[in-house]
């Protein structure tokens, strides 16, 4: 009988042992992770104090180049509201995909009117998108941003010209 007992309740025991050491990413990294969409979205850099790491690195499409430091951060945040004033990213979904990644869906909506690599056309644009944040526990380490080029400058007015045949 005492075998039977050890047999079922040892596991038991066990599990419930380890997974309650499990940590709850999630309950640390959430908060940091919304201040951080909300430094995107109201362009108040000082949110991103505590929250993002000195090493941030920051990497979207189309090259996935990096972009280093919280200087540089900062410096994308203030040149993409600039041409987008009313810059809006609205997450659609989160999913932890490990200890260090979280993979956040969004939305993203705006007016584009400023001068960048395309000349400002005052069209509005919806682009879903991805992200997916990197963190090491404490401070949120990295961004890869990743969206369609061809709906951003189709949603802009530019069209796709195929080459002429030869």
């Amino acid at each position: 009988m005492k075998k039977i007992f050890l047999i079922f309740m040892l596991p038991a025991v066990l599990l419930q042992f380890l997974s309650c050491n499990k940590e709850n990413y999630s309950e640390k990294i959430n908060p940091l992770v919304d201040k951080y969409i909300e430094a995107w979205n109201t362009g108040n850099l000082a949110l991103l104090v505590g929250v993002v790491d000195s090493s941030f690195e920051l990497r979207k499409i189309p090259d996935f180049e990096p972009m280093r430091g919280i200087k540089s951060l900062e410096d994308y945040i203030i040149r993409s509201r600039t041409v987008i004033p009313d810059f809006f990213l609205k997450e659609t979904d989160k999913l932890f995909i490990s200890d260090t990644a979280v993979v956040v869906t969004w939305i993203f909506t705006g007016t584009y009117k400023g001068e960048s690599d395309l000349p400002p056309t005052g069209s509005k644009i919806n682009i879903p998108g991805f992200s997916i944040i990197y963190f090491n526990g404490s401070k949120l380490t990295g961004e890869w941003i990743a969206f369609s080029d061809l709906t951003w400058v189709k949603q802009l007015g530019f069209s796709l010209v195929p080459p002429a045949n030869k």
